[in-house]
């Protein structure tokens, strides 16, 4: 069956898409927390309400008319230094494609696509952090794992 890709815009289909893909990637890698489903949908739909196509650009691909696989660009500046001279940086979330449709060469498309708007947005570099599954695409694209004596560590707030 015919596919195409094409970055999101921000129409309402279009964001009701990306809220629906990006609820099936967090379900399937956290587990289904029904009792928060309707606060992440209605904060995922605001979200790409305020920042698509602004600080955060998602590629599609469409089997038919069908949304089956997405990723995130998320684009920010940090104050300059050696390893990004001019503070713009990006990380990779959300790559997703729905099960039936894995193993045709999506997650692929979608990656170059977000490499692609990365070096057009001049970011130095793009982050991730690779499932299991993920990683062999991944590093086939040219991404390493990141090797530092610091330990990277987060305090939740909430």
């Amino acid at each position: 069956m015919a596919y195409s890709v094409r970055f999101a815009s921000n129409s309402a289909e279009d964001i009701e898409t990306l809220v629906r893909l990006r609820l099936e990637f967090s379900d399937a890698n956290n587990g289904p927390h029904p009792e928060s489903y309707e606060l992440r949908k209605s904060c995922l739909k605001d979200y790409f309400e305020r920042h698509i196509n602004v600080d955060c650009f998602c590629p599609i691909v469409e089997v038919g008319q069908t949304a089956v696989a997405m990723g995130a660009l998320m684009i920010y500046e940090k104050p300059a230094s050696l390893s990004f001279p001019n503070g713009l940086v990006g990380d990779v979330l959300s790559v997703w494609t729905e099960p039936e449709y894995r193993h045709k060469g999506y997650a692929r498309l979608i990656m170059e696509m977000i490499i692609l708007k990365a070096r057009e947005q001049g970011l130095m570099s793009v982050g991730l952090a690779a499932t299991p599954m993920g990683r062999p695409l991944y590093e086939s694209l040219g991404f390493e794992p990141k090797a530092s004596e610091n330990v990277e560590m987060r305090l939740r707030l909430k």
